[in-house]
């Protein structure tokens, strides 16, 4: 799709961990990923997907007593 149009592209499907996420987006397969069923599954993904990959997360004051 990429290669027709210069429409950004997204991967679908299967995505449960940060390093298959940041390796499809790092490798130039897509340009984002969507995790819908895994994000159902954690809500918090992101934020450990972030600690696993070694960045820096943020939370906002009132959230500390749930992390």
């Amino acid at each position: 799709m990429r290669d027709e149009t210069a429409l950004p592209v997204a991967a679908v499907g299967m995505i449960t961990d940060a390093e298959q996420a940041g390796k499809i987006v790092a490798n130039g397969e897509a340009d984002a990923v969507f995790l819908g069923r895994e994000l159902l599954r954690n809500p918090s993904w992101a934020r450990h997907a972030a600690r696993e990959l070694g960045g820096e997360v943020h939370v906002p004051d009132p959230y500390h007593r749930s992390v």
